[in-house]
């Protein structure tokens, strides 16, 4: 039984409806879908404690959390609508809301300076040393019209060659999760990898 590790978007949480449909439509896969903090610097620690105490077979990352999977190399990656240009954080300073219930009960997050200017260096640096072999390990999926991470498919070619559009908007449906995004995980799963 592999085990995915789901890492939601800016605004979501565990209760991610994406999350729920790849767990309604691979029931035999387990899916671990964290709540993540907004602030980079507690987020990939968080990450990386998951990563370091499961067996992740395949990592699952939609917007935002496209972004922070494709830095994880040597595992299998399927990103959907990656937000791979999050300057646009810059747009959302201040207090924002949660669209889904988190396990902490906190239903706000908070965009300062500080987190922009980390995410910046992030961005900027997210390419450097990637090896040959994540061009096999990571698929891009992007929605014909989603107009939040619209440049994120040409940045994605840039660097990698399994690119692939599927009908929607920046948030699948459950019928985009069923006959693109599960399949491309299904696929990505056969690879052999270092995972």
């Amino acid at each position: 039984m592999p085990t995915i590790l789901y890492l939601h978007g800016m605004a979501s949480s565990h209760e991610s409806n994406t999350a729920a449909y790849i767990r309604k439509y691979m029931p035999d896969a387990t899916v671990l879908a964290p709540d993540l903090s907004i602030d980079p610097s507690v987020a990939f620690p968080q990450i990386d404690k998951i990563l370091a105490e499961q067996q992740i077979d395949l990592i699952v990352g939609h917007s935002l959390g496209g972004f922070m999977a494709q830095k994880y190399r040597g595992y299998r990656k399927v990103l959907i609508n990656p937000s791979l240009g999050v300057s646009y954080f810059n747009l959302l300073k201040g207090t924002n809301h949660y669209k889904h219930a988190r396990y902490d009960g906190i239903q706000t997050w908070y965009v300062d300076e500080r987190i922009c200017k980390e995410y910046k260096q992030i961005e900027l640096h997210q390419y450097d040393n990637l090896p040959p072999e994540e061009d096999a390990l990571t698929i891009g999926m992007f929605a014909w019209w989603d107009v939040v991470t619209r440049m994120s498919s040409h940045w994605f070619k840039q660097h990698y060659t399994q690119r692939y559009f599927m009908p929607g908007l920046h948030f699948p449906s459950e019928k985009t999760v069923c006959n693109y995004i599960v399949p491309a995980i299904r696929n990505l799963l056969k690879v052999k990898g270092e995972r």
